[in-house]
């Protein structure tokens, strides 16, 4: 009865953090103000304002509680001292940076090289520190070896998240150039959150394994809390798909984490190299979105207006424009037989037979290919299609 109330109230301690409420904040915010950008561009919103929140809750809560499965295993433990920085840290940099800055190396590598601070310079964490265990007392290098294990476990997760849900309803945009050309470009805005069950030192829950927990600190008791690590992406995408965008940088941010396990297999034997591995982390998660930045203003713009078509950045759905499939990147050559460059001569084309679509479009491989459909009488006379053209 006692262990499932410490489990009630571990569960508990997820709604007693700041930052949880802080993120779910910033991802409404988020979600409604992609809609007026969406409407500002195509005087409509593309996708719900509530999808950034869907998502918040999705699939990261699946890794959360594997590597929680994981963490349990190994014995790994946390300080209320660590949480109570890592809260702070993460509110900060969702305030200052919103999804871009909440990369797990940027969170808990600052707030695992600010608790070391903590320790070497003997700063008094009260409230946040356990009279039990205060933080000069901690085996501070195993503390730290352990931490960047599970950092570079949590950006392998990140690569994983950016590669296969980053792009997911990417949301389209129109944007000037520079040069004050009208471009396509696409917005990638993601934040998730991975809830971390593991055990803080403290009066409550009692250790049941022999080797629990990996610090050896004699017959202390333990307290379940569940600590909500959030990971955030945002990039834009102008010069290609954003498919091709979030493979690039999720290649990226899996050889960063493989980066960081090997300096944490150093620092086994060296600990100093702990510190390293935060920093390491923080610069390199840094030249990643550094880099993507400047080789997209580098690069030619993929959606720009074409003489020879109608760029396509992508169609709202339940629409003719949705039910043939057509994709970002791809144009329209000719309507129902005729060759179109721009709105008014696609719909001019459509007008003749109102009950039928058919539509010549080249694809992203350069390839032409037929695509139709029947326009039914519920479909508006719009076909859902989000366009560049030349203003």
């Amino acid at each position: 009865m006692d262990i499932m109330l410490e489990i009630l109230k571990g569960i508990g301690s997820l709604f007693l953090q700041p930052a949880f409420y802080v993120s779910i904040l910033i991802v409404i915010i988020a979600g409604f103000s992609r809609i007026k950008a969406e409407r500002k561009s195509f005087h409509v919103g593309i996708y719900s304002p509530w999808q950034e929140l869907k998502g918040f809750f999705g699939l990261g809560i699946i890794f959360g509680l594997v590597i929680s499965v994981v963490m349990f295993f190994i014995g790994f433990t946390l300080t209320i001292g660590w949480i109570a920085i890592f809260n702070v840290v993460l509110i900060v940099l969702l305030l200052i940076g919103l999804f871009r800055m909440t990369s797990t190396a940027y969170t808990i590598g600052i707030a695992s090289l600010v608790y070391y601070a903590a320790y070497y310079f003997d700063w008094q964490l009260a409230p946040f520190e356990d009279k039990m265990l205060p933080i000069s007392n901690l085996y501070i290098d195993n503390f730290m070896i352990a931490i960047v294990f599970v950092l570079a476990l949590l950006l392998a997760v990140e690569a994983f998240l950016i590669q296969f849900s980053g792009a997911n309803n990417a949301s389209p945009m129109l944007r000037k150039s520079g040069r004050g050309k009208l471009i396509g470009a696409f917005q990638l805005r993601r934040l998730w959150l991975l809830p971390l069950v593991c055990f803080i030192p403290g009066h409550g829950f009692a250790a049941i394994f022999d080797w629990w927990p990996i610090f050896q600190i004699g017959n202390q008791t333990f307290s379940l809390m569940i600590l909500p690590v959030v990971i955030g992406f945002q990039q834009q995408v102008q010069t290609q798909l954003p498919e091709q965008a979030t493979h690039k940088i999720a290649v990226k941010v899996t050889s960063l984490a493989i980066m960081i396990a090997l300096i944490g297999v150093g620092s086994i034997v060296m600990p100093v190299l702990s510190l390293v591995a935060f920093v390491v982390a923080i610069v390199g998660r840094f030249w990643i979105s550094y880099r993507h930045r400047s080789d997209e203003k580098r690069a030619s713009f993929k959606f720009t207006p074409q003489p020879e078509g109608i760029m396509i950045l992508g169609s709202r759905e339940n629409t003719p424009g949705s039910r043939m499939e057509i994709s970002a990147g791809e144009m329209i050559l000719e309507a129902n037989g005729k060759p179109v460059t721009n709105r008014e001569e696609l719909y001019e084309a459509l007008n003749e037979n109102r009950a039928y679509c058919k539509l010549k479009v080249r694809d992203n491989n350069g390839e032409p290919r037929i695509v139709q459909t029947a326009i039914h009488e519920e479909d508006s006379f719009e076909l859902g299609l989000f366009m560049v053209e030349a203003k």
